[in-house]
């Protein structure tokens, strides 16, 4: 029982006012792939997931994102893949009643899978970012915008000569996030 009480009043700062959970989703302001020679980018021109924002003193914050996006390319055919992106944000949002500014650094994680004859390699990249927060009575909307440059690409292509295909190493989005 007294495990039970300790737990919740731990958990009591953690309110629904400090802690939000929504969905993030937009558009891409350039394309994940490049390519050239025979290969043409076909990525989907759409982003969505799951975002959670704690939020601190003195308005700062911490956001983690899972964001979800199709990457693929041409050549004779259309190869399609998954890219999974899982930003983690500090946030510090200025001084204001209904609309909030803010600013955003952090770290960005990706996973590629099920592209056909590239190498897949797991990215890290930084992350800034700027928007508004809109303080709505149930809801928040805040759409931003967001750079990602990453470490390395994600995959390659073993011989570059003629024709070439792999991730861009800088990606810039859209995005709105709705939470409550």
């Amino acid at each position: 029982m007294r495990t039970l009480l300790f737990a919740l009043f731990l958990t009591a700062p953690l309110s629904a006012q400090l802690l939000h959970f929504g969905l993030k989703g937009g558009f891409p302001l350039n394309d994940a792939i490049d390519a050239g020679g025979s290969f043409h980018a076909a990525s989907a021109n759409w982003t969505i997931g799951p975002t959670a924002e704690i939020r601190l003193p003195l308005g700062f914050a911490v956001e983690a994102d899972a964001l979800y996006r199709r990457i693929g390319y041409d050549v004779s055919d259309s190869f399609r893949g998954s890219a999974w992106m899982f930003p983690i944000l500090a946030k510090y949002h200025f001084p204001g009643s209904l609309a909030r500014m803010y600013v955003a650094s952090g770290v960005n994680l990706r996973a590629t899978t099920g592209v056909p004859i590239l190498r897949e390699v797991p990215g890290k990249g930084f992350v800034l970012g700027a928007g508004i927060r809109y303080d709505l009575k149930l809801i928040k909307i805040s759409p931003e915008l967001r750079w990602t440059r990453w470490g390395e690409a994600g995959f390659t292509l073993p011989n570059p000569a003629t024709d070439f295909l792999g991730t861009k190493r800088n990606q810039a989005e859209f995005l709105i996030g709705i939470s409550f």
